[in-house]
């Protein structure tokens, strides 16, 4: 902490020091390519305070916002304050360069930082292009509570001004600026405790100033200030007006030591600002003030001046500094009035200054303590004579000196007095016409100026259009060629997919005969498969009727029971027993022959009729094969799944159909056993009741239901087997 206190007790000594160095810059101008905002950091009042609420130790950090955004390290910065405190004075200035093409994008922004936490405690941006070049901004800046609750109490006081590379050469003006250069008070003052700041300024009109004062008009007393608010509303807050009666004031350092002050410091007022054009009533005003007034809780209460220095500009005052071989002027001795500042002799103080006009755009020779002695001298009592009415007092010590004192009668002071007025009337009117002149001048050049500034602008927008409708076009052509592209292989596409939907079109087209073909050849597989099975059931049910029949002849030719009356022979199955059974026997069994034989010859020629079929239906792959395998393979899949699905249905229904002849034929081998037969005289076989031999067209039982197909093509001309009484046949 100790060594903290020491390194600050330090800086702030250097920053003195270098506050009273008799030999400051005194380049007014920015590099070439460049501009230099040059930044005065008065101080500031109700600073927050830090976020663990102890005092800030503040100091300002001075930046654009192209540094913050890069996040340099900041290279202009102010002198930290020696002890805590809310309410801190700095003084310094310090100076930031920034290229000339880069001012319409670029803001100085003010941060005031604490330097323990080096957490930021309040910050301004300051928009660089709105300040005019060369202007002296004194700025009062603070946040409006919208933006900032915690500060927007706080206030700081600060002066601005931006410099270019180039003196502007305004029209109507012959010159580009006045240089001031305030050296410092002759003698050693006894009353003066406080090192003193000057205030400068030029007026147009030093009469109607005096006026203006003595109204109490705040543009006139002390500094006044442009209070500017975050976020800035409008662009008018940095306006300059073309004249001010109070002319443009510009501030100093502090001078010390006190016993005699000494500044050393130039002031540059521009031709815009009505500095180059003297006049009977233009005047050069210093005002003195203390500099502890800024130390207090508000650090612009520079109310009441300790003295003021009058240097009148009158018109053969010009006409002297544009001699020949005249670069400047010295003023030894300019008194300072109305103030009770007194030397060691007890006389008024003075002071030494000197000034020059500069007629170039970039000079190179500003004035200094060493040239401003080679410069000739000005007797201040020359002007006198000339003072007029500017002031009174130091008009009435000039003639004292010069000739004497001489009374004047009333009549003549009364004449002295209107001729006065009426020249200074004529003078003025005069001065107006000239300044109307001048500014109708300057118009119509800023007319042409904006004319050709706005040709120039239309003529660039044109070309930028006319670029961007180029790269457009290029844009577009090149969008076109690929929208042509994605066209030509889109229709591509389509020409393929629309000859293949005919290759397909066509080629189903020629499958449809061959399907029903195919389907045609299905059915008749389909049928002879049916007519496969049906044979192959009939033969199982002709070899148990065989069977039963050999049963029954063997039961024949067994001896009749005893019981059986004689002349009345039975047979098992209602067949007469005896010689005519047995003859009866032998023809029933000769004919079921006969009717096997016939079965097994109709079963052999529909085998031979099937077997092309067979071989067409082998050969039916081959005729498909020359389309594709893959329509090979459906039909193929098609054809499994048909005939699978025809085998089964096939088979449930001979299943159902054998079953229920199985349980006919047992019932009627039963009712044969238990002697329920039919009557002796007529033996009908294969009659499932006695209105079935009506019929000539009802099939046999002995012949098994066949399907109606092959019922239709090879039913037998004799379906039924009728067996009557050996009487009958």
């Amino acid at each position: 902490m100790r060594r903290q206190k020491t390194k600050v007790a330090k800086e702030t000594q250097d920053r003195l020091d270098t506050s009273q160095n008799p030999y400051p810059d005194t380049n007014y101008l920015a590099p070439r390519n460049k501009e230099t905002v040059t930044v005065t950091l008065y101080g500031a009042t109700n600073l927050p305070a830090c976020k663990d609420g102890s005092e800030p130790w503040p100091y300002v950090v001075v930046k654009t916002t192209s540094e913050e955004a890069n996040n340099r390290s900041p290279q202009a910065m102010t002198s930290v304050t020696s002890e805590p405190t809310r309410a801190p004075v700095w003084g310094d200035t310090v100076n930031v360069e920034i290229q000339a093409e880069d001012i319409g994008r670029e803001d100085v922004i003010l941060k005031v930082m604490d330097n323990n936490k080096k957490e930021e405690l309040v910050s301004y941006a300051i928009p660089i292009k709105y300040l005019r070049i060369f202007h002296p901004y004194h700025f009062k800046l603070k946040k409006s509570k919208k933006e900032d609750e915690a500060t927007a109490k706080t206030c700081l006081y600060a002066t601005v001004v931006r410099k270019g590379s180039l003196l502007p050469h305004y029209i109507g003006c012959d010159h580009t600026a006045l240089e001031v250069f305030l050296q410092g008070v002759n003698e050693p003052l006894v009353n003066n405790p406080n090192p003193l700041v000057v205030i400068a300024r030029v007026v147009p009109n030093y009469t109607e100033f005096k006026a203006q004062q003595a109204r109490q008009d705040p543009a006139s007393l002390g500094l006044p200030l442009t209070q500017v608010s975050f976020p800035i509303s409008s662009p008018m807050t940095f306006d300059v007006p073309r004249v001010s009666q109070t002319g443009y004031p510009q501030l100093s350092k502090p001078g010390g030591p006190p016993e005699q002050p000494l500044w050393n410091q130039s002031f540059l007022f521009q031709g815009r600002d009505g500095a180059t054009s003297f006049s009977d009533n233009t005047a050069l005003v210093l005002e003195y003030y203390p500099s502890a007034s800024m130390k207090s809780s508000e650090p612009w209460t520079l109310n009441q001046p300790l003295g003021v220095s009058v240097l009148p500009l009158k018109s053969h005052l010009y006409k002297m500094l544009t001699g020949k071989d005249l670069k400047g002027l010295q003023v030894e001795r300019l008194p300072i009035i109305d103030t009770n500042l007194k030397t060691i002799h007890g006389e008024a103080p003075s002071v030494n200054l000197s000034f020059q006009l500069l007629s170039c755009e970039r000079p190179e020779n500003f004035l200094t303590p060493n040239n401003s002695k080679a410069l000739p001298t000005l007797n201040p009592k020359i002007l006198d004579k000339n003072l007029g009415a500017i002031h009174e007092s130091l008009s009435m010590s000039s003639l004292d000196s010069s000739q004497g004192t001489e009374e004047l009668q009333p009549r003549d002071v009364e004449m002295n007095n209107y001729r006065r007025a009426m020249q200074k009337m004529a003078e003025d009117i005069l001065a107006l016409r000239k300044q109307a002149n001048i500014l109708e001048e300057e118009n119509s050049m800023l007319r042409s100026h904006l004319t050709q500034q706005s040709i120039e602008e239309q003529s660039r927008a044109e070309e930028e259009s006319l670029v961007s409708l180029k790269q457009k076009l290029l844009l577009n052509e090149l969008d076109m060629k690929k929208l042509r592209d994605r066209v030509q292989h889109l229709q591509n596409e389509l020409i393929r997919k629309n000859d293949r939907e005919k290759e397909l079109l066509l080629l189903s087209q020629a499958q449809q005969p061959q399907a029903a073909q195919l389907r045609r050849y299905q059915d008749k597989l389909q049928k002879m498969k049916a007519l496969e099975d049906t044979v192959r059931h009939q033969e199982k049910v002709i070899e148990k009727m065989e069977q039963i029949l050999e049963e029954r002849l063997c039961e024949r030719k067994e001896p009749a029971p005893s019981n059986r009356l004689q002349g009345k022979p039975t047979m098992a199955s209602g067949i007469p027993m005896g010689p005519v059974g047995e003859t009866l026997a032998v023809d029933l069994y000769s004919m079921l022959l006969a009717e096997n034989t016939r079965l097994r010859t109709e079963l052999e020629k529909n085998r031979q009729q099937s077997a092309p079929i067979i071989l067409q239906q082998q050969a039916l792959p081959d005729f498909l094969g020359g389309t594709s395998d893959k329509f090979n393979l459906l039909a193929k899949l098609e054809q499994a799944q048909s005939r699978i699905l025809s085998l089964e249905s096939q088979l449930e229904d001979s299943a159902r159909h054998w079953a229920r002849e199985k349980q006919n034929l047992a019932i009627r081998l039963q009712e044969q056993q238990h002697g329920f037969g039919q009557p002796p005289n007529s033996i009908i076989i294969d009659q499932p009741n006695t209105g079935a031999a009506k019929d000539p067209q009802q099939p046999s039982k002995l012949e098994p239901s066949l399907p109606s197909s092959y019922v239709k093509l090879n039913r037998p001309p004799n379906s039924q087997i009728e067996i009557s009484n050996p009487q009958k046949t």
